[in-house]
């Protein structure tokens, strides 16, 4: 057995294990710090943080770095899989309500309570969940959007929509998407409406066939545009 630290590192800082965990080798420390991702990842949502910019360092107890394992590996697809079946000699096809009901679960799991604002979609772009930040910061009614196309569920302007549109477009072919400065109304911490910007990103979510069951989007306001206001659409930043 040898000691192994998992230092937490963040897109401005790392947070140091001071006191590690004993394991086997680095392996089962790698198994570890894979195991610890997703609460981590899910805590970080809540807490409006964006975990694909975050990693885990593993050290030996002399803290030289033996390994880095990012969130944005470990929170790819396969994090979203259901487990695999026992092998039969004939398989029952997976049906569309079960596809929809292990991205549910999926959303809810993660998404459900984060304090960001976070859109449940089907592989069309439908609206199947949203949670309470972003009906109330998106203005809109969550129950009343539910099955429309998220296309036309915000009022976005002229120059804002096709922006938005390609933002989409990405994450439907099942890539990790990403919109920053995009111009929309947002509540202020008065609870007053102002023009705000907002900024977004998206993940797909496949089931155990590596099919796209669903997408996730979270999106972000904010008073103050963090791209000088110039809207960009690029696929996300997998590494830091």
């Amino acid at each position: 057995m040898a000691v192994y630290k998992l230092h937490l590192r963040t897109a401005s800082t790392i947070e140091p294990d001071d006191i590690g965990v004993d394991f086997r080798d680095l392996h089962h420390a790698y198994l570890e710090a894979c195991k610890a991702i997703p609460d981590l990842a899910r805590d970080m949502l809540v807490e409006g943080q964006d975990p694909l910019a975050c990693s885990l360092l593993i050290c030996d107890e002399a803290d030289r770095q033996l390994m880095e394992v990012l969130f944005s590996e470990v929170l790819s697809p396969a994090k979203w899989r259901l487990p695999h079946p026992a092998k039969v000699s004939h398989r029952l096809t997976r049906s569309s309500l079960d596809r929809d009901n292990a991205a549910l679960s999926g959303f809810r799991r993660t998404f459900a309570d984060a304090n960001v604002g976070c859109v449940l979609l089907t592989p069309d772009l439908r609206v199947v969940e949203m949670n309470q930040f972003g009906a109330r910061h998106g203005h809109v009614d969550s129950e009343v959007i539910r099955g429309s196309s998220i296309l036309d569920v915000f009022d976005l302007s002229e120059t804002s929509k096709p922006h938005y549109e390609r933002f989409m477009r990405f994450a439907q072919i099942g890539l990790f998407s990403e919109i920053s400065d995009l111009p929309y109304l947002m509540l202020n911490d008065e609870g007053e409406t102002i023009k705000g910007w907002w900024s977004a990103r998206t993940w797909p979510i496949y089931d155990d066939d590596q099919r796209l069951a669903g997408i996730a989007e979270w999106a972000e306001p904010s008073a103050t545009p963090l791209n000088h206001g110039s809207t960009e659409v690029r696929l996300a930043r997998l590494r830091l």
